[in-house]
């Protein structure tokens, strides 16, 4: 393994915010200096989307924080759009995110479906939000049709009116998910996160009290109870996910389905997406904030999806939380960057070799290609032909001869050949190729004799040797190849075996399955959610199976709520030892 250098550099536009700052300096980034050049960088941090050129010209040992089309999902409008499609194709599956319309597209729609709603259930709460605006701005809440004013794209939506409450006051989450590739895709989840907290206690009857409805921290902070002790949350309006589960804890809640069904939302929304991302665009990965309220049965109600979520530091919490993600997140870039190898000698020699051979294939090609054009043109002298197609057939003749002179010129360089009997090969070529058209049998054999001589591969036995190591090396790839085929074979007779059955015998098949080692799961604080088992079969072509991928959640999803449904909340242990996918919530720190 290379030896990486002690220090990797970084560049960005508009600055970086200060964790992030400290998040690079402790992972041993330098902000590049202005004396390097525009490709000395090993990391390039943008709040905004790149340009195609960026992605075109990104090199191995460089990555970007963004994917080309990857914000498809964090746009309100096309989430909730994408979403409505995916529940009509698979299912109820989907059903995580509130029913949504985009004004002014589906206004007709709307209309219908909230007089249909009004004349069964009565008044209920709709929330409107614009399309292209973040940190709560233009967010408002009615039960009136008349209350609706919109002047752009926007979605309306129905409004979670029981949300899970804690001291009375309404909150939501905000979890962190890294997707390090697309083909295949790799989905990471943090194993902490935000509790965002409103400021004052939640009431449903009054709708247009933004500090009771609204937990987004850039409005909460400007309330009047911003600092003031609340009940059970104490001041401020954040806790950590390690906290919120230390009070569920507390409470004898039983939150393990939550956090599972947690997982495979996140998974399923990133999924969206996938075959539209390009194959080519592999030096990126990509930070995402998913929102996320729980009603009062626990159910995960997926609310938006941020594209450059916020990592400023407005109180403790936010260090505690977001410093940390972002070290692992850096550790997660620094395994896709790629360092240019040292040149050593050994390199050296196999790269000149390698470049011989090249250019003896090319020297075959050509003179293969001027031998045809010779006889043809002695053909056509010969024929007296049109003189446009000898005109033609000189110039295709004259440009093979120059290309061939030009590949012998560098040859004979390269093999260090004696001057005069280089100059004598040239003269050959120059007397047969260019002053006569029909060659008599002599000055054929002089033609076979120039084409063994320049068709010699110098140092024979350091090229045998290297086509005996390729030899090994497929015949190794072959065996491994033939190992996970028949593991492959075996988990799907598995897979077939675990369908046939019914939910209730789903526990008594779970120890067969594979499980994922630590290693390949976890990686700092973050830990694989996608691909959710050993199954990766389905996810290592090219462009990712939606339709497979799903089902596979869904039978996921399924075992998990068998194995709740019949052990008890406090058996942790034997959960996570015999649950078929390890919880990726199970991780999450316990205080």
């Amino acid at each position: 393994m290379n030896q990486r250098p002690s220090w990797l550099f970084y560049k960005t536009d508009n600055g970086i915010p200060q964790l992030l700052s400290k998040a690079l300096n402790q992972e041993q980034f330098k902000e590049v200096p202005e004396t390097h050049r525009n490709d000395q960088w090993n990391l390039y941090w943008r709040g905004s989307g790149f340009t195609l050129s960026d992605y075109k010209n990104v090199k191995t040992w460089q990555i970007l924080n963004h994917f080309p089309k990857g914000n498809t999902i964090t746009r309100k409008d096309s989430l909730a759009r994408c979403l409505k499609r995916m529940r009509m194709v698979h299912g109820t599956i989907f059903n995580f995110f509130p029913v949504s319309f985009n004004l002014p597209n589906d206004y007709t729609k709307f209309l219908s479906y909230f007089s249909k709603i009004q004349s069964k259930k009565g008044k209920q709460v709709w929330i409107c939000k614009p399309s292209d605006l973040s940190r709560g701005r233009g967010i408002f809440l009615f039960d009136n049709i008349s209350d609706l004013l919109y002047d752009g794209s926007t979605v309306v939506q129905r409004y979670i009116e029981d949300p899970y409450l804690i001291g009375g006051y309404k909150f939501d989450l905000r979890l962190y998910a890294v997707v390090t590739s697309y083909h295949p895709l790799r989905i990471y989840l943090h194993q902490d996160g935000l509790v965002r907290f409103s400021t004052e206690k939640y009431a449903g009857s009054v709708i247009h009290n933004k500090f009771a409805h609204l937990t987004n921290t850039s409005i909460n902070r400007n309330g009047p109870n911003y600092n003031v002790e609340k009940e059970r949350v104490g001041a401020g309006c954040k806790w950590s996910i390690s906290q919120l589960r230390a009070y569920f804890q507390q409470c004898s809640v039983d939150d393990r389905l939550a956090w599972e069904r947690i997982k495979h939302m996140i998974s399923l929304t990133i999924l969206m997406q996938a075959n539209s991302i390009p194959e080519s665009a592999k030096q990126c990965i990509e930070l995402y904030g998913f929102d996320i309220i729980l009603d009062k049965k626990l159910k995960p109600w997926l609310l938006e999806v941020n594209f450059t979520p916020a990592l400023g530091n407005d109180c403790s919490a936010d260090v505690a939380v977001k410093l940390p993600m972002l070290v692992d997140l850096l550790t997660l870039a620094k395994q896709k960057i790629t360092l240019p190898r040292p040149v050593t000698d050994h390199r050296r020699k196999n790269n000149n070799l390698s470049r011989q051979a090249v250019i003896l294939k090319e020297e075959q090609n050509l003179l293969e290609l001027l031998i045809r054009q010779t006889k043809e043109l002695s053909v056509l002298r010969r024929d007296k032909a049109d003189q446009s197609k000898m005109m033609k057939s000189i110039a295709r003749h004259e440009k093979l001869r120059k290309k061939c002179r030009m590949l012998f010129e560098k040859k004979s360089q390269d093999q260090e050949q004696d001057p005069e009997e280089r100059q004598e090969d040239l003269n050959h070529f120059d007397d047969v190729f260019r002053n006569r058209f029909i060659m008599d049998p002599a000055e054929t054999e002089r033609m076979k004799a120039i084409e063994r001589r320049v068709t010699k591969i110098p140092d024979i036995k350091k090229t045998g040797s290297i086509i005996d190591q390729n030899s090994k090396s497929h015949t190794e790839t072959d065996s491994v190849i033939s190992n996970r085929c028949s593991t492959v074979s075996s988990i799907r007779s598995q897979r077939a075996q675990i369908r046939s059955h019914s939910s209730s015998s789903f526990r008594n098949n779970i120890a067969s399955y594979p499980q994922v080692a630590n290693s390949e799961y976890k990686v700092g604080g973050f830990f694989l959610t996608f691909p959710i088992s050993n199954n990766t079969q389905t996810y290592s072509k090219g462009a990712t199976d939606i339709a497979k991928s799903v089902t596979e959640i869904r039978n996921s999803l399924r075992i998990s709520e068998t194995n709740f449904k019949f052990m008890p909340a406090e058996n942790r242990q034997l959960h996570e030892r015999t649950t078929v996918n390890w919880n990726v919530m199970s991780g999450f720190k316990q205080t």
